[in-house]
């Protein structure tokens, strides 16, 4: 009798070839038949086999079931059952998509450029200038039918051996990528996994009988592609896109030549094309392609998610392309405003000048925070360290600011091999961190293996809650010949420079002697081999609740501690962290959490134990007051958040902080505690209302200009969302009126939703411009209010009236032209100036 249960499929992107896989190479473990079967769509699939699996159509909320036929049918059915009610749902990870502009109107100065342009849809963000460059598409059908007769058997031999080549090619492409090109590792193995299944093998084998091998892989990928393309999952019908770039691979492979020239980039290009595989955005060039412009992809698209990781802007479903690009000499590709434009005219040039100060602007104000050192306002440190899962990874974390490595995650050097890395490879690995440090902290944590964490070769148990089982050091005594390697490896790299050894999963006292005796025993053993040693501390992961005990007592055998908030909570509320049903426990700012926190601060303190953390929370801009507070002496985060943060640190007081600190405490929520640390925020981050950074000095030549300059300064300074959004209002305003006042003064002006933070702000002309067209008026300053809806003290029309008094008054006029350019004053008279006649009256 056939064993089976049922279960609902719960990947938001549906059962594609990574999940596949996950349930192929567990099913190939047991020797019964596994079948899946999709009750919904009425479909079927060897659990064997990855095409198959995929060709079920299995998308998010489907009820499926699997089955189970043969002697080991009960291992198989348990097996698989707790993968399902445990594992399954973390076998996928949540594709990044950008926000759907398609309906976000273009920016105003850009409309009057008068650009000629198509829409698109924006996949991956950046603005991108060059040449048109078309890729064309092979159609394999039509290659079939100038190609000659072949003979059934020798279609048989050329695409078995043609497969054969095509697996190695993959399997040799993945062995050269660097350790950081995540992306395409994961992308060339779902190729692999699809290359090397044998449902792919028999659609080939199986158009065997066609006029020639070239027809037979496009039949073949026609039958494998069709349950893909008729899927309701966008995500789904985008893979076949992959069936597609494997056959023409292959077909490539079998003619002996590549089935269409390589497109060459030879200047700064943007590609056009109706579809682009992954293989060929590989293939090109990337310091010459400046973007991507496709009439048919997904943001879930391999092709699209390889640009994204590149930085190559990408726009999508734009049809008929070629008429509009015919003849073109040169393209601007905008995946920030969804529009591609050719042969643009002088004003659209100057537009996107523009744009680039604007960016480049926004990058200069993070810019000291990359070079500098975590502080507080009132002088207060606080280091922000980079977390890192491969060593490749270090340099670029220092060039983005990292003052030390605060987490290096070292599962993954065991977790890319079919076998444990040797001591020699771990090494090498260690040294190139450390080299990359130069003399900073670098703190490595050893293997922290189980849980959701396998390793295929070292047959870990099968357990009921791998998250509360046999992980980590509570696997290191039964596995100590491999942890000695890895001890080994970090010591001798100790010759290059400083390590600090972290261990992860620890919950009693014995657990730190046992490992404090293992390093000192390794480091006596490397003496006696003749290795020259250098500095090393140990420490450990505090992620169980039970440590806060524990940590003076173990103050003789560690030298730090580092908090794992998503552990530390997720074990202290007693929730898994990836169940959707109580999701809602896990939140690192409960306030029972924040003062649990702050216990094991004092306590680490105390103990004379320095202190850091890593996780979610370290880098959560709410919990950075309240880390401060605590007297953390470092935060590990993902490397391109640290200026960013290093930028928040520098408007706190530590004094204000342990306030809320406090208060945050006593509350009794933590939507409370969260509303609380807004409060906070707002009141930190609260700019004055008239700022020298809001006075530009400009050149421009029309009003468009002027106030594109303004809005675009205001995004700089954060104070609108979106400068663009800024910008509209303020035309939706001057729409009504013209907001020339006379004297040589605009006052354009604006309450909008898109403000976030009321401003003055004031543009001095080297020249007059035409601001009322109408009347000829002409301005030499303009001076632009941008007011928030929620005001609603009147601020807006006192201001704006208040001007319009002063700027009867002859001498008010002639100060307020004295603080232009021709006269070489400076935006602080300026400010000073308008300070003094706006806000003795107006808050």
């Amino acid at each position: 009798m056939t064993k089976q249960f049922e279960f609902k499929n719960v990947l938001v992107n549906g059962i594609h070839a990574r999940p596949a896989a996950e349930i192929e190479s567990r099913a190939q473990a047991f020797q019964c038949q596994i079948s899946l079967v999709n009750s919904t769509k009425g479909t079927r699939a060897n659990a064997k086999s990855v095409l198959s699996l995929v060709g079920t159509d299995s998308v998010l909320g489907d009820v499926c079931q699997f089955v189970f036929d043969g002697e080991d049918e009960i291992a198989a059915f348990e097996h698989m059952k707790h993968f399902i009610e445990h594992d399954f749902e973390h076998c996928d990870e949540t594709v990044a998509v950008i926000e759907n502009n398609d309906d976000q109107p273009l920016p105003v100065s850009l409309v009057m450029a008068s650009p000629k342009f198509v829409r698109g849809s924006v996949v991956s963000r950046g603005i991108g200038q060059g040449k048109p460059v078309s890729c064309s598409q092979v159609d394999l059908y039509q290659l079939a039918d100038k190609a000659e007769l072949q003979q059934s058997e020798v279609i048989t031999e050329s695409l078995l051996t043609g497969l054969a080549k095509l697996q190695q090619q993959l399997a040799d492409a993945l062995a050269i990528l660097s350790e950081n090109a995540k992306e395409e590792q994961a992308i060339l193995q779902a190729h692999r996994q699809i290359a090397c299944d044998s449902i792919f093998r028999d659609a080939l084998l199986n158009q065997a009988s066609q006029p020639n091998s070239l027809r037979a892989i496009a039949d073949a990928a026609s039958e494998l592609k069709a349950p893909l393309l008729n899927s309701e999952s966008s995500y789904l019908r985008e893979r076949a896109l992959d069936i597609e770039d494997l056959c023409v691979q292959l077909a490539g492979i079998v003619v002996g030549k590549p089935l269409k020239n390589p497109v060459a980039l030879i200047s700064d290009s943007i590609v056009i094309a109706e579809n682009l595989t992954p293989s060929e955005l590989l293939a090109f060039d990337k310091s010459h392609l400046k973007g991507i412009v496709l009439a048919h992809a997904g943001q879930t698209s391999h092709t699209v998610i390889l640009a994204r990781s590149f930085g190559i802007p990408v726009l999508t479903g734009i049809d008929n392309l070629q008429p509009f690009i015919q003849g073109a000499e040169w393209t601007i590709l905008d995946a920030q405003h969804g529009c591609l434009i050719r042969d643009p005219n002088d004003a659209v040039a100057h537009f996107y000048d523009l744009e680039g100060r604007k960016i480049a602007a926004k990058e200069k104000e993070l810019a000291p925070f990359v070079t500098s050192k975590g502080m507080a306002k009132d002088g207060r440190p606080m280091a922000l360290y980079a977390n890192i899962a491969v060593g490749l990874e270090a340099e670029a974390a220092f060039t983005q600011g990292a003052e030390g490595i605060g987490l290096f995650r070292t599962e993954m050097l065991f977790m890319d091999s079919p076998n444990a890395p040797t001591e020699q490879e771990q090494y090498e690995i260690y040294c190139e961190v450390v080299n990359a440090a130069n003399g900073k902290q670098v703190i490595i944590r050893t293997l922290d293996i189980g849980g959701d964490k396998p390793l295929p070769y070292l047959d870990l148990p099968q357990e009921e809650n791998p998250f509360l089982g046999y992980r980590a050091i509570r696997m290191y005594p039964q596995h100590q010949a491999m942890i000695e390697s890895q001890i080994r490896a970090l010591l001798r790299a100790t010759q290059t420079g400083a390590i600090d050894i972290m261990i992860p999963m620890v919950s009693c006292v014995e657990e730190v002697k046992w490992v404090h005796q293992l390093c000192h025993q390794c480091a006596k053993q490397l003496a006696a081999e003749g290795y020259q040693l250098g500095q090393w501390r140990l420490g450990i992961m505090v992620e169980v609740p039970s440590t806060l005990y524990m940590l003076e007592k173990i103050s003789n055998w560690v030298d730090f501690v580092s908090i794992g908030s998503n552990d530390l909570t997720q074990y202290f509320m007693a929730c898994d962290r990836g169940n959707k049903h109580i999701k809602s426990l896990y939140d690192s700012l409960n306030p029972s959490f924040i003062t649990f926190l702050r216990d094991l601060a004092v306590t680490a303190k105390r103990a004379g134990l320095e202190l850091g953390i890593c996780g979610e929370m370290a880098g959560d801009i709410q919990a950075l007051p309240l880390l401060l507070a605590m007297g953390f002496e470092e935060i590990s985060v993902s490397s391109p958040n640290i200026a960013l943060l290093r930028a928040h640190l520098s408007r706190l007081d530590s004094r204000d902080c342990e306030k809320l600190l406090t208060t945050v405490i006593s509350k009794e929520t933590a939507c409370e505690v969260k509303a609380c640390i807004d409060m906070f925020w707002q009141q930190q981050n609260q700019p004055d209302i008239l700022d020298e950074r809001l006075i530009i000095q400009c050149s421009a030549k029309n009003k468009a200009d002027v106030i594109k300059l303004l809005t675009d300064n205001l995004e700089v300074q954060g104070r609108v969302k979106r400068g663009d959004d800024a910008e509209r209002a303020i035309w939706e305003r001057e729409a009504i009126f013209a907001t020339s006042l006379g004297f040589g003064v605009a006052v354009p002006h604006c309450k909008s939703e898109h403000v976030t933070h009321n401003s003055i702000s004031v543009a001095h002309l080297a020249e007059p411009i035409v601001w009322n067209e109408k009347e000829n008026e002409q301005v030499l300053t303009v001076i632009m209010l941008t007011i928030s809806n929620n005001d609603n003290d009147g601020t807006h029309m006192n201001i704006f009236s208040k001007l319009a008094r002063k700027l009867m008054h002859s001498d008010f006029r002639q100060q307020l032209m004295q603080t232009c350019p021709v006269q070489a004053k400076t935006a602080e008279q300026t400010t000073a100036l308008l300070k003094g006649c706006l806000f003795e009256q107006v808050a």
